[in-house]
């Protein structure tokens, strides 16, 4: 017979496995509640846990005295051997004894014993196997489940999961902004958000999330987007309340764009021939367009603004960009200022001319 089967079978004949937990662990729902809500505010709302549970995880202490020589070392329930460090985090080293296992394990512990048995001996000559072996059945309590908060008529729930005695209130990720906290409040919108990010309208005092709020470029103030345009010459946004008319071409622009009672792109028309790509869009939706000669042309984010001369007046054409439809026609003296809006039904008969 091999002599480590021989000393295999010496040490298996030991009997009297006695079951262990952890001293300090937590053992109770509420004892898991008292250790994560503390960590958390919640603005306006509450935090309780949506479903905990605890389950006993099975570890088998394997130790022995023999010849002068200590051994000791802890298998998880897959028969690896533990890392020492682990096995002090978990509280092995401070125990307390059980009556009876927690759950029905009775296969598991012999096969775990068995397999620590085998380690064991491995350890001594084959002469001088251990006489006795102390085996101990250590049950560590891992707890998992969802802190869920509700605030606003809203709720989020953030998952948990971590060995019972060192278990640590995980951080919230604010699902809006990925902004890791502990700190949680609901909008007016009703997002439970970190609370940090959160910042009020300064036009209606609402509490939003700092990125659903836009700068206006006229005043500077943070404000709800839905209260602002962009501006079609600037391309920055502006508080509707803000926004001023053009004088020639009728769009609203924001007030840096005005000059004279002018927008910048007003201000700037350029010659442009018949040839320019747009021109040539243009007239191929309004033909009438092209009786007319020495065009000028300028463009916003939303129209084109052309004018034309002839002997005695002058035009002023403003065009939609996406559907080329007529915003506006105006008519004016050639060697006067200022511009007289058409009527929309004269349009054809005004650009005929």
């Amino acid at each position: 017979m091999d002599p480590t089967e021989s000393n295999s079978n010496r040490v298996a004949a030991e009997s009297g496995i006695v079951n262990l937990a952890p001293a300090d662990q937590p053992t109770t729902i509420r004892e898991i509640a008292e250790r994560l809500f503390p960590a958390y505010t919640i603005d306006g709302g509450t935090a309780h846990l949506a479903g905990c549970t605890l389950e006993d995880r099975l570890f088998l202490r394997v130790r022995t005295h023999h010849a002068g020589k200590s051994v000791e070392f802890c298998l998880d329930d897959g028969g690896k051997e533990l890392d020492p460090t682990l096995v002090g985090t978990l509280g092995m080293g401070r125990t307390i004894e059980l009556k009876r296992p927690p759950v029905k394990a009775d296969a598991r512990i012999t096969s775990l014993a068995e397999r620590g048995k085998e380690m064991l001996v491995q350890q001594f000559p084959a002469k001088n196997p251990p006489e006795h072996v102390d085996l101990a059945a250590i049950w560590c309590k891992y707890a998992q489940g969802k802190v869920r908060f509700t605030a606003g008529g809203n709720m989020v729930d953030l998952p948990f999961s971590g060995w019972a005695r060192i278990l640590e209130p995980p951080a919230f990720v604010c699902p809006s902004t990925g902004v890791a906290t502990f700190q949680l409040a609901a909008t007016d919108d009703h997002k439970i958000v970190a609370a940090e990010r959160i910042a009020l309208c300064d036009e209606t005092g609402r509490r939003m999330l700092d990125e659903d709020l836009v700068t206006c470029s006229a005043t500077g103030r943070r404000v709800l987007a839905e209260l602002t345009e962009v501006c079609p010459v600037s391309g920055k946004p502006v508080l509707r309340a803000a926004m001023v008319r053009c004088a020639m071409c009728g769009e609203t622009v924001a007030p840096a764009a005005i000059e004279g009672g002018a927008c910048r792109a007003c201000r700037t028309l350029e010659p442009v021939g018949k040839n320019d790509p747009r021109l040539v869009r243009l007239l191929g939706e309004h033909p009438l367009m092209d009786r007319w000669r020495n065009w000028r042309m300028s463009e916003t984010a939303t129209v084109y603004i052309l004018t034309a001369a002839g002997w005695f007046r002058k035009l002023l054409v403003v065009v939609d960009k996406e559907s080329l439809q007529l915003r506006l026609l105006a008519t004016g003296g050639r060697l006067l200022a200022g511009w007289h809006a058409i009527d929309p039904q004269q349009y054809n008969v005004i650009l005929g001319e």
